[in-house]
């Protein structure tokens, strides 16, 4: 709470003085014209509090805060839809003045998009563009992170760490990598550092370690059903890929990474009647074969989690995002408009108070 406090007051000082509107001028010349920028949600729920005691907190964003969030993009950008945003990117700057612009996206295909985001979209009519892991649409499984993280969470109310897991070796080995980090910081590490079988295996052995079955984790963990991306698709939503089983395609050899986008592309096309244009890095994380293979697939444009500005004339398979979630714009008594301001803005990144989470691999060797 001191520590929000004190990023409010800060934040209050900043706009007061109208530093969102000197980074915005900066930013608007570096960027070539308008900003064009990306934000990314993953959970939206009607239940906060309850949902972050069961989940990865940094995935979740109540249904409030998510309105204020889009009325605040909404009162100062034109929101656009991705294909729009694109199309901008790659266009020469407008001749008078226009606007900032901004798209909406979300994350991996949570049930909650369907239910909960979408008739507040429908409600602002605002565009947005939803990006899913066809593998799990429809069924009862849920994604690896939210295993994992559940997994973890699990041996820490024991109080036990990774390391005193007792898997068999090489998964213990894997996590004992970990040391005594706490469930986010050990999921974060292990993502960005095993390869998706090997991933799988370890989350699996961990459940049953602890006694999960994956029907059982929070329902807002749940996936969408092909209805749900009907409806979307229905209301305007742009559906995109992200691959078939949520893999980061570095780690992965070249055959089975284009078997997660084509397979993801295909299925998309076959259930929705309409290739997918766009998709989203899974973890964020590319490589240069990565974003050769996605084009090769047809996208058009790729999304990453990179919070830097886009720029104009820039690469359409290496747009970059603003992570959204619910502590974006939380102060120590709720929603501060501040806070919004001078994250949603840039100034902290400007002055470097934050700063961009690289997506690009640079491990040699796992992609071949």
């Amino acid at each position: 709470m001191l520590r929000r406090a004190v990023k409010v007051a800060i934040a209050g000082g900043l706009a007061a003085a109208g530093a969102h509107r000197v980074v915005g001028a900066l930013r608007r010349r570096e960027a070539g014209g308008v900003r064009v920028m990306v934000v990314a949600y993953h959970r939206v729920t009607h239940d906060y509090p309850s949902a972050a005691r069961e989940g990865l907190s940094s995935l979740l964003v109540s249904a409030t805060t998510l309105r204020r969030q889009l009325e605040h993009l909404a009162r100062t950008r034109e929101v656009v839809s991705l294909s729009d945003a694109i199309r901008i990117l790659g266009s020469p700057p407008p001749s008078g003045p226009r606007r900032d612009v901004v798209a909406i996206t979300f994350d991996d295909g949570y049930a909650d998009v369907c239910g909960v985001a979408l008739p507040l979209l429908e409600a602002l009519r605002l565009p947005a563009a939803a990006f899913v892991v066809t593998g799990y649409v429809g069924t009862e499984r849920r994604l690896p992170h939210d295993r994992l993280y559940a997994a973890l969470a699990e041996l820490a109310v024991r109080g036990l760490t990774p390391r005193q897991a007792g898997l068999r070796s090489p998964l213990q080995r894997r996590l004992d990598e970990c040391g005594a980090l706490g469930p986010a910081a050990s999921l974060d590490l292990l993502i960005s550092r095993v390869p998706h079988p090997e991933l799988q295996a370890l989350v699996d052995a961990l459940a049953v370690r602890v006694g999960q079955k994956e029907q059982e984790l929070a329902p807002g963990t749940r996936l969408m059903d092909w209805d749900d991306l009907r409806a979307l698709a229905a209301a305007g939503v742009e559906v995109g890929g992200h691959t078939v089983s949520h893999a980061a395609l570095p780690l992965l050899p070249a055959r089975r990474a284009r078997r997660e986008v084509e397979g993801c592309r295909d299925t998309l096309r076959d259930r929705l009647g309409r290739a997918p244009r766009h998709f989203s890095y899974p973890n964020g994380v590319h490589d240069p074969a990565v974003r050769a293979l996605v084009a090769s697939c047809g996208f058009e444009g790729a999304v990453t989690t990179e919070d830097r500005e886009n720029v104009r004339g820039g690469d359409p398979l290496l747009l970059r995002r603003k992570m959204i979630w619910e502590n974006t714009t939380l102060g120590p008594a709720g929603y501060s408009r501040a806070l919004a301001t001078c994250n949603l803005e840039g100034v902290f990144h400007a002055l470097r108070l934050a700063r961009a989470v690289p997506g690009e691999y640079a491990a040699e060797g796992t992609h071949g």
